[in-house]
C-alpha cells in the first residue's frame, strides 16, 4: 500500500523573495565574470608581449639577411676571402645573439605569466 505525504518537501527557495532573486543571480554572475575577464586580460597581454618579441626577432633576422645579401653582391668582399669570412661571422654572431635573446625571453614568458596570474588570483 502506497502512502502519500500530506506535506511536500520544502523548496530551498521558499523563503527567497522572487524580486530579489534576479539581482542576487546577477551579482553572482558578475563576480565570476570579472575574475574570468581579468584572467583573460592577463593572458592577452602576455600573448601581445610574445608577439612583440617575435616581431623584434623577425626584424633582426630580416636585417641580417639583408646584410648577407649585400655582402654576396659586394665585389670587394667577393675578392677577399678573409673579409668575406669576417662579414659572414659578424652576421652569424648577430643571428646567434638574437636567437639566444629570443630563447631567454621565451623562458621568461612562462614565469611572468605565472606571476601575473598569481597577482590576479590573490
Amino acid at each position: 500500500m502506497a502512502t502519500s505525504r500530506s506535506t511536500p518537501f520544502p523548496s530551498p527557495l521558499a523563503d527567497v523573495d522572487a524580486a530579489a532573486l534576479p539581482s542576487w543571480w546577477m551579482q553572482q554572475w558578475m563576480e565570476s565574470a570579472n575574475a574570468s575577464a581579468r584572467l583573460q586580460l592577463v593572458w592577452l597581454e602576455m600573448l601581445g608581449n610574445a608577439m612583440q618579441q617575435e616581431a623584434e626577432f623577425f626584424k633582426i633576422m630580416a636585417i641580417s639577411t639583408e646584410k648577407l645579401a649585400h655582402g654576396a653582391m659586394n665585389q670587394e668582399l667577393l675578392g677577399d676571402p678573409t673579409a668575406m669570412a669576417a662579414h659572414y661571422q659578424e652576421v652569424a654572431g648577430e643571428i646567434h645573439e638574437a636567437t639566444m635573446n629570443r630563447m631567454h625571453k621565451v623562458t621568461e614568458l612562462s614565469k611572468d605569466f605565472r606571476e601575473c596570474l598569481w597577482e590576479e588570483i590573490c
